[in-house]
């Protein structure tokens, strides 16, 4: 029995470290694009890979869901750029749209969750709201953020949680989006919102079926 209990416990190890793929269809349009999440847990680290076109994105994380590094390649545009916090300040290297890059950024003293959609419902779990910091892939600059829960919605005909991400302070009234999560694992499964200027189509993203 206590081998039973040894192999069993041990596959069951064995099962949560490998990792786990999910599938999602962002709409912006006529544009489609597949974007395809491949998630590990190891060494008491979360190591997430995201590929979305010829974008790819790695995070590692800590059990908190704090971001502890980022990395972002896109080839078409000659990016290769990685992002590391250590005790509050931020080291960045690499090229960003054929740009070397090597500079160190102060942390603004929030948490640090540059995938806001991978943990968002966790991480309001039991909270209304929180404040953090992230990096705008498009210019590198850090920004203060905050996500508030808003209540369950339905989402391809399915209850969801609603989070809402804005800009804090004034710029709130500028910009915000909604991302939707799972209101049983609190899983990411969907997202709306502009990501351009005026005139942009909105950008949805849903579960890949």
């Amino acid at each position: 029995m206590k081998h039973i209990i040894t192999i069993t416990l041990t596959l069951f190890l064995t099962a949560f470290a490998m990792a786990q793929e999910r599938n999602y269809i962002s709409t912006c349009g006529k544009t489609k694009t597949a974007i395809k999440w491949t998630e590990e847990h190891k060494d008491g680290k979360i190591y997430l890979h995201t590929v979305q076109g010829g974008e790819k994105h790695e995070y590692i994380l800590g059990t908190d869901y704090k971001t502890e590094s980022w990395k972002i390649v896109n080839t078409s545009s000659n990016t290769n750029l990685s992002i590391r916090l250590n005790n509050g300040m931020y080291s960045i290297s690499g090229k960003f749209n054929g740009k070397q890059i090597s500079k160190t950024v102060k942390s603004k003293g929030k948490p640090w969750y540059q995938n806001i959609a991978y943990n968002a419902g966790l991480t309001l779990k039991n909270g209304r709201s929180v404040e953090y910091e992230c990096f705008r892939p498009d210019n590198m600059k850090l920004y203060t953020m905050s996500a508030a829960k808003k209540g369950t919605e339905k989402l391809d005909g399915k209850n969801a949680v609603r989070i809402e991400v804005s800009l804090t302070g004034f710029m709130s009234a500028f910009w915000s989006c909604d991302y939707y999560f799972d209101t049983n694992t609190l899983m990411f499964v969907g997202y709306k919102g502009v990501n351009g200027g005026p005139g942009t189509p909105e950008t949805k993203i849903s579960v890949a079926k």
